[in-house]
């Protein structure tokens, strides 16, 4: 059964509202990294040590190249971590918020396109 024009106007106003509520975002992905430096007298450099890290880098792309930034605490870490999270939440709603308004548009008399 198609979904009525109301509960589809509900539905939007639900999504603006979440979205409304969102906070600060930054789109990108957070993935840890390791590796050895290369100084001989490291503790990486022994044999099967398994190096620095992990190190958590946030990864994006700005005007097609890819930025990575390297974070200076664990606290600055957390907080990408939730400005990420948020992103996945903005673009998960806009997609679903999107569709209600295709939908709705498709139910609305045509008075009201």
């Amino acid at each position: 059964m198609p979904d009525s024009l109301l509960h589809l106007e509900a539905q939007r106003t639900d999504l603006f509202r979440q979205l409304a509520t969102l906070g600060d975002f930054r789109r990108g992905s957070i993935t840890p990294t390791s590796g050895k430096c290369g100084k001989p007298s490291c503790h990486c450099a022994k044999r099967d040590d398994p190096g620095h890290g992990p190190n958590f880098r946030l990864t994006r792309k700005v005007q097609g190249k890819t930025i990575t930034e390297t974070f200076d605490s664990p606290a600055v870490l957390r907080k990408r971590s939730r400005r990420s999270r948020r992103f996945t939440v903005f673009r998960n709603s806009a997609a679903r918020s999107s569709r209600s308004v295709k939908r709705s548009v498709r139910c609305a008399p045509s008075s009201r396109r």
